[in-house]
């Protein structure tokens, strides 16, 4: 009988744990998506942003764009806001919102939209962003959106009919 009672005294120990464990992971994903919604939030102020990156963080603008591929770290990212991409929406975004967001303890997958005025019209883009975290922070994104929107109305391309 005492085996008995032992057993299932392990039983209701190790159920208890995998639930809190399921739990615990359910919490850091709530808290990395609210940590995704300040940094980009366009009311957050530039070094609450900065102080939600990881020591190693690294941005990288994937795809074919004149902006893609270059990896720029906690300390060159500033100069991609403020240098490279920031004169292509002179007067900031008017709009950056969240649509949807999930993941895991280290992943999470940012579905957003945008709107500001570009250099050469409307820059209305649509993004899929990939955060990575580490230590509570953010250590990777990988930013996709349209390279023909960003080459259009960022950078005054003209798109040209092919026969």
């Amino acid at each position: 009988m005492k085996l008995k009672i032992l057993l299932v005294s392990l039983l209701v120990i190790l159920a208890t744990s995998h639930v809190l464990a399921g739990d615990h992971e359910k919490d850091v994903v709530a808290m990395n998506i609210e940590k995704a919604k300040k940094y980009f939030a366009l009311d957050t102020d530039p070094a609450e942003a900065a102080a939600l990156r990881h020591e190693d963080f690294e941005f990288v603008f994937m795809g074919r764009a004149q902006i893609s591929n270059k990896v720029y770290t906690k300390e060159t990212f500033p100069i991609f806001q403020n240098e490279i991409f920031g004169p292509l929406v002179p007067n900031g975004f008017k709009k950056v919102e969240i649509i949807h967001a999930f993941g895991d303890e280290e992943n999470l997958a940012v579905i957003a939209e945008g709107d500001a005025d570009g250099i050469n019209g409307r820059y209305n883009n649509n993004y899929a962003l990939i955060l990575k975290f580490k230590d509570g922070k953010i250590i990777k994104i990988n930013e996709y959106a349209s390279d023909l929107l960003v080459e259009t109305a960022l950078y005054k391309q003209k798109l040209v009919p092919t026969d």
